[in-house]
């Protein structure tokens, strides 16, 4: 009976402890959500959301690039809720009580590994599946609203750059484009200045967001940069220039390592591996070739030949030279990104165990202490993993080490702070 009574308190303690954690992440969720939001969702979406796009396809876009941010906005709000909850035990005496009473702090942390375990795994699922389905759908999405907006890049009587090329239009109407100015600079030194009362932008190449720019009735000026002397006037009936947008079209719209599921991440990652395997085996064969060469050229020495000792040195140093040795950067990315997502979603686990510390201390306001501790973590946290980001191609180690660091030192942080303050 004294068992049976004892199991049914600490089950009133786990749901006490969860049902406040949960409360804490939801308040904590919604606060990073939207600092997400703001950042990035509207800084993706702007050239759509100023132009004239429908309600439900803008809806839609910003729908679908939410995902991008929950790979975040779980793992901080985790941190969050966990430490709001921990001071806020700790500020109201309840731990002392509860610790008074022959409760482990094991189990009041129970309920918080628990919920987080959870947290990881659907943060993991919002990355594995979620990510690149939404990132799939929103380049389809994208595409098509380029369609319907064939101007998106060209406002009424401003200047637009496209590479060499400099437009400045009048009234955009759609498609049609008024009183043009067309700057055509290239690297040889010829310049074209073309000049047309009207003109049409198509979309010839949706795949790869390339337009066709119509000029009708046009005047062409060629000069040479060079030579002054060296120009030309001439007009016709039309003039095509054909306009690259891919650089305009936002990152979230590519199909990048970051947007790709674990088994595609696997298949490129054994292919890449492939690829190397081939080009080190045939780095080795060059290099055997150099050693048979610099073999029979120092034996020519001994016979007192001729020899080239510049190119035999040179051969040498090649050979010893570690940079020349073969290196698949995408081999790296491919790594990283794939224990980024596993990281990243561990890190809703690991995270929490920043906050069991706090337990041995005393606060006043212990939420608000609690949420701007978890906020300064968090920041940190981010840092870390941009600085391990950072050095995945600096470093001829697999990217695991790296993307897993900020977790580890986290943990062991954790470990040693529990130890201490708990003597």
């Amino acid at each position: 009976m004294l068992s049976l009574n004892r199991n049914k308190s600490h089950f009133i303690l786990y749901k006490y402890i969860a049902s406040q954690y949960l409360l804490s992440f939801c308040v904590a969720f919604i606060f990073f959500f939207f600092i997400f939001f703001v950042n990035q969702i509207l800084l993706l979406a702007r050239k759509v959301l100023l132009s004239n796009v429908d309600f439900t396809s803008m809806l839609r876009i910003v729908i679908l690039a939410i995902p991008q941010f929950l790979l975040y906005t779980f793992p901080f709000a985790s941190l969050s809720g966990a430490s709001m909850v921990i001071s806020d035990l700790s500020s109201s005496n309840e731990i002392l009580a509860l610790r008074s009473l022959g409760v482990s702090m094991k189990r009041i942390y129970t309920s918080i590994i628990m919920i987080s375990i959870l947290l990881s795994g659907i943060t993991f699922v919002v990355a594995d599946i979620l990510l690149p389905y939404s990132a799939l759908r929103y380049q389809q999405l994208y595409r098509t609203l380029l369609t319907k907006m064939p101007s998106i890049e060209l406002e009424s009587n401003s200047s637009t750059t496209f590479g060499n090329i400099v437009i400045s239009n009048g009234k955009v109407d759609g498609s049609n484009i008024e009183d043009i100015v067309l700057f055509d600079t290239k690297s040889q030194g010829a310049s074209q200045i073309i000049t047309a009362k009207k003109g049409v932008l198509k979309l010839v190449d949706l795949s790869n967001y390339i337009y066709s720019l119509e000029l009708l009735d046009p005047n062409v000026i060629s000069t040479n940069k060079n030579d002054s002397n060296d120009w030309s006037i001439a007009n016709g009936s039309k003039v095509i220039f054909y306009l690259d947008f891919s650089s305009q079209v936002p990152y979230l719209t590519t199909t990048a390592p970051s947007n790709l599921s674990t088994l595609d991440l696997l298949t490129k990652i054994q292919s890449s591996k492939k690829q190397l395997k081939e080009n080190t085996s045939n780095w080795q064969n060059t290099n055997n070739k150099s050693k048979i060469n610099i073999a029979k050229a120092t034996d020519n020495v001994f016979k007192d030949d001729y020899i080239n000792i510049k190119e035999v040195d040179n051969n040498y140093y090649d050979l010893n030279n570690a940079t020349n040795r073969p290196i698949d950067f995408y081999l790296q990315y491919y790594r990283a990104e794939l224990n980024k997502k596993m990281a990243l979603s561990a890190a809703c686990f690991f995270l929490v165990f920043l906050t069991f510390p706090l337990s041995y201390l005393k606060f006043k306001h212990g939420k608000l202490v609690g949420f701007g501790i978890s906020m300064f973590i968090a920041v940190l946290y981010w840092y870390m993993l941009f600085f391990a980001q950072l050095k995945i191609f600096s470093f001829p180690i697999n990217p695991l080490f790296l993307m897993w660091l900020p977790n580890l030192i986290i943990f062991i942080i954790s470990m040693i702070l529990i130890k201490v303050w708990r003597n």
